[in-house]
């Protein structure tokens, strides 16, 4: 009787051990999917700015054009291009 007890326990540290390593390899599985999740998140935020990046250059660009520029001086601020005597040569 006293054999099956002691093979009892071998088996049972061994049972054991086999939830403890399923339950790590559920958690780290777990905490894998999150950081990708989190990757993913911080990926389409880098995209998103990037785009904003572009779409407010482009904007710059139209907003500075030479020809509006001239446009606005003129109709919105009443400036005329300088006469002859106006211009200071070195």
């Amino acid at each position: 009787m006293t054999a099956a007890p002691r093979l009892v326990r071998p088996w049972l540290l061994l049972c054991l051990a086999v939830v403890m390593l399923a339950t790590a390899q559920v958690a780290v599985a777990h905490q894998r999917l999150t950081v990708a999740g989190e990757a993913n998140l911080l990926q389409r935020a880098v995209q998103q700015a990037g785009d904003e990046v572009n779409r407010l250059n482009i904007e710059l660009a139209m907003l500075t054009r030479p020809e509006r520029l001239r446009e606005l001086a003129i109709n919105e601020l009443g400036m005329r291009p300088p006469t002859a005597a106006q211009v200071v040569n070195p």
